[in-house]
């Protein structure tokens, strides 16, 4: 009897952290999320800054993102960015000349 009360108890929390991970969105939760492809955006940002806080990203047909991005980056001469990204969790982004649905 105790064995199967301890069997439902994990299985319960297992359920529970997977239906986390599937639901909440934020970067931790994305990063380890199955159910996402790692995916290319691009965005218009700043010059002169390395935080960049609520950036709106675009698809490559030109879509925007239904959700903003925030990630670190320097380079004071360019404004444009290629983010690879996984949901809301930045791999890594790549500056280039200007954005190619423009």
């Amino acid at each position: 009897m105790n064995k199967k009360i301890v069997y439902f108890v994990i299985g319960s929390l297992i359920l529970a952290v997977v239906v986390a991970i599937a639901i909440v969105r934020n970067e931790l939760t994305d990063r380890v999320n199955p159910f996402l492809d790692m995916e290319d955006a691009y965005a218009q940002v700043e010059k002169g800054t390395q935080n960049y806080e609520n950036v709106e990203a675009y698809k490559k047909d030109g879509e925007r993102l239904p959700y903003k991005l925030d990630f670190n980056g320097f380079d004071p001469d360019k404004e444009y960015v290629i983010i690879r990204h996984k949901g809301k969790y930045v791999k890594e982004i790549h500056y280039i000349n200007k954005l190619p649905f423009e």
